[in-house]
């Protein structure tokens, strides 16, 4: 087992997980596989015909060139494939850290909003024959546990005793990149907020160290906001002086001066209050 590398080929045991390494070069004929890890050819029949049964390999025949029944090979599965080690996830996350990085966060933004709209047209015309949000919900927790995301719905109670659903996600498929772009959850609650049409929170995301997402939906309150959107700031709250738009040029030198600090005035067009008094010999 030195060569065993990933932790789900730990889970299959010590034999299938070699006949699973084995395999990852394309299809093997029984007595192949059987010289190679040293065991019979009834022991990997029974082992192939294991993994066949769990679909993580399937049985091919093949014509012999000679005289004789055709031979079985067998090669893994795409749903096989995925127990070889994968780094998908921690490329994922590179993307999402070049995006910020060169090109900033707007674009970061515009690609999470194009994710989202195409996600949820998808949502949308498999929601269309639900006739209640209660019955949306349900068949959104079915959509989300078919792409990977194992989800179920819960009753529960506010604070006040009012009644709202809680749907509760226990394994995020794109953990990594939501801890490494939380804007990544935001914008999926802006989404079950526009396919139900109801307010939603987010309390809790796996990314965060939660064990579970959750989030609350409460029938009372008709969605207003988009969850991905920052709150509106306070009319009644100053400004903030470091929120200027750095595509202005006049905005973003004025954010960046200090106005303890007196302002350098060369290369500025005199104002009259600065031009001196004119002399009598002046006027």
């Amino acid at each position: 087992m030195s060569e065993m590398t990933g932790d789900l080929l730990d889970l299959l045991g010590d034999t299938r997980g070699r006949l699973v390494q084995a395999l990852r070069d394309g299809p093997r004929g029984v007595a192949d596989l059987a010289e190679e890890l040293g065991i019979s050819e009834v022991a990997v029949r029974r082992h192939l015909h294991g993994l066949v049964d769990d679909e993580l390999a399937v049985a091919e025949t093949v014509r012999r060139s000679g005289p004789g029944r055709p031979a079985a090979r067998y090669r893994l599965s795409e749903r096989g494939r995925r127990l070889l080690p994968d780094r998908s996830a921690e490329v994922a996350s590179d993307l999402v850290r070049y995006l910020t990085a060169v090109h900033g966060q707007h674009e970061l933004a515009q690609f999470l909003g194009w994710r989202r709209a195409r996600q949820q047209d998808r949502y949308e015309a498999e929601l269309g024959e639900a006739a209640t949000w209660q019955e949306r919900v349900e068949k959104l927790a079915e959509l989300l546990t078919a792409d990977g995301f194992p989800s179920a719905v819960e009753e529960v109670t506010d604070e006040l005793g009012r009644p709202r659903l809680a749907l509760r996600q226990r394994h995020c498929a794109i953990r990594d990149v939501a801890r490494t772009a939380p804007a990544v959850c935001s914008h999926e609650a802006a989404m079950f907020r526009d396919l139900l049409g109801v307010e939603v929170s987010r309390e809790k995301t796996i990314a965060a160290g939660a064990d579970a997402c959750v989030c609350y939906f409460d029938p009372a309150e008709p969605a207003d906001r988009d969850p991905a959107e920052p709150a509106a700031r306070d009319p009644a709250e100053p400004a903030d002086r470091d929120t200027a738009d750095p595509a202005d040029p006049a905005a973003a030198g004025a954010a960046a001066r200090d106005p303890a600090q007196p302002h350098d005035t060369a290369g500025d067009p005199p104002s009259s209050a600065a031009l001196p008094d004119p002399t009598p010999q002046q006027r």
